[in-house]
């Protein structure tokens, strides 16, 4: 670590029933940071948008995170599940959330923090400290072993302004009980939102495409099949239990059962005919037949 960026300003810029928020602005050299902490009356997570103005060159910049635990167990997120890896500093591939898990200090208690967002997919979890990498800006394209030209003219890379979100989520247990995978999806799948004035009509005020009754069942896709109008919904569980999902197709009419391996992925089509029963197929929809 060369240097680290310096708080100029902390001051508060919204305060109500729902939430507060605090406006922390940083500088370090000729780059500024400013995040907006939002804590909530009703959640247990902190919510943070970040934008960077970022004009350093031949640097990396990480927010790192002290996470004050023994005994830990670190998981990041990969395609339909997570890995365990270990604290060693290094630089770890994840998508869209990590976790650091283990057990307080004083008092012995599971405990953890799982750290979210929408933009960044490199971490490193070394000792008590938790990172994550936001930018690194090398020139442009350079390879070694060629040495830049110190009066040379280049391009770096991640210059400039940027912006992402990221939440914290600390938790009792483990992240698994905590529902990060859920958080998560909340985070990079935002429902979209249309203004409409009154008017009449026989939609309810509240209503629902589709449920599961399993909090750790989580479906990733729903889609028109590729061959013809069916649907395809694919589904998968996330917290490495054995579970029976039943899946509520509301407007359909129609309900899913069906038995999950830990961490399994599972697709179905529904058939536009309602009756023709759903099938399972596999991630090419195509039913698989056992001979």
């Amino acid at each position: 670590m060369i240097g680290a960026f310096k708080a100029v300003s902390v001051k508060r810029v919204e305060h109500g029933p729902v939430k507060s928020v605090i406006r922390v602005t940083s500088e370090y050299g000729h780059s500024k940071m400013v995040q907006d902490f939002s804590m909530y009356r009703e959640l247990d997570q902190i919510d943070v948008k970040v934008t960077v103005d970022w004009r350093e060159t031949f640097k990396m910049l990480k927010l790192v995170f002290p996470v004050n635990l023994i005994f830990t167990r670190q998981s990041y997120e990969i395609p339909f599940g997570f890995i365990e890896r270990e604290h060693n500093g290094e630089e770890e591939p994840g998508q869209s959330w990590i976790d650091y898990s283990g057990v307080t200090r004083n008092g012995g208690t599971l405990y953890g923090v799982s750290l979210i967002n929408d933009a960044k997919y490199s971490y490193s979890i070394h000792n008590k400290e938790m990172a994550m990498t936001v930018l690194r800006s090398p020139i442009y394209a350079h390879h070694d072993p060629t040495v830049p030209d110190p009066h040379g003219h280049y391009s770096f890379i991640d210059q400039g302004i940027q912006q992402f979100n990221y939440s914290l989520l600390p938790h009792e247990g483990n992240w698994e009980q905590a529902g990060t995978v859920k958080r998560a999806a909340e985070l990079n799948q935002r429902p979209t939102t249309i203004i409409e004035t009154y008017h009449e009509g026989d939609l309810p005020q509240q209503d629902s495409f589709l449920s599961v009754e399993q909090d750790n069942i989580v479906v990733s896709a729903i889609k028109q099949a590729e061959d013809n109008e069916d649907m395809i919904i694919r589904c998968y569980e996330t917290a490495k239990t054995a579970t029976e999902g039943v899946i509520h197709l509301t407007k359909q009419n129609r309900e899913i059962r069906a038995k999950f391996a830990p961490c399994e992925i599972k697709t179905f089509r529904i058939p536009k005919d309602d009756h023709l029963p759903v099938v399972e197929t596999n991630l090419l929809e195509w039913q698989e037949v056992f001979i």
